[in-house]
This record gives C-alpha cells, structure tokens and sequence, in this order.
C-alpha cells in the first residue's frame, strides 16, 4: 500500500490467503468499499484507495487513529 504505483491507483485488486487475517483486516482499515469473496484457498479483495488528502477508513481528518 505505501508503494507509489499503488498510491496512484485509485482502485485495489488482491489475492490474500484465507489464513491471513491480519493482511485482510489491514486492507480493510486502509481502503476503502472494501469487498472480500473466497476463492479455494485464497480471499479476493477489492476495495477503492483512499486519496492522499482524505484519511483513511478509521481515522480522524487529521490522520490519527481514534482512541478507543
């Protein structure tokens, strides 16, 4: 996510295997419309990036995390 080719896409296509719920639930907190489906042994995930100028789903407008 912090690569510049993906910093400029405006939309996210991934393959996460099913194991892997830290990889999901991170995508999920830094995109945004963020769908996942199964396929065998791997999540599709799609989901909208955020522009630089908005914060990211979770997060104040001055880019800090809530407090719990």
């Amino acid at each position: 996510m912090d690569l510049p080719e993906v910093q400029q896409s405006a939309r996210l296509k991934a393959a996460v295997p099913l194991g892997d719920t830290e990889s999901l639930w991170r995508l999920r907190v830094r995109t945004d419309d963020t769908v996942t489906r199964p396929a065998d042994a791997t999540a599709l995930v799609e989901a909208n990036i955020p522009r630089d100028d908005e914060p990211e789903s979770g997060q104040e407008p001055d880019g800090q995390t809530p407090a719990p």
